[in-house]
């Protein structure tokens, strides 16, 4: 599988996170606000990881 595939899904899910916690936000307290951000936030970070290994595996197949 190509990455794009795996950041498509991350994608995906941050984007899934994100409309749930707009379309109720009545029914979320500071803590699952807290949650909700934290879980975006995290994936982010796997994509930049993600992205950065792929960069590290390139210069490495390259030989730079």
């Amino acid at each position: 599988m190509r990455i794009d595939f795996y950041l498509r899904r991350l994608d995906e899910e941050q984007t899934r996170l994100a409309k749930e916690a707009l379309l109720h936000p009545q029914a979320r307290d500071a803590y699952e606000y807290g949650r909700v951000v934290g879980l975006i936030a995290g994936l982010e970070h796997a994509k930049t990881l993600l992205l950065d290994l792929v960069v590290e595996q390139e210069k490495k197949d390259f030989g730079l």
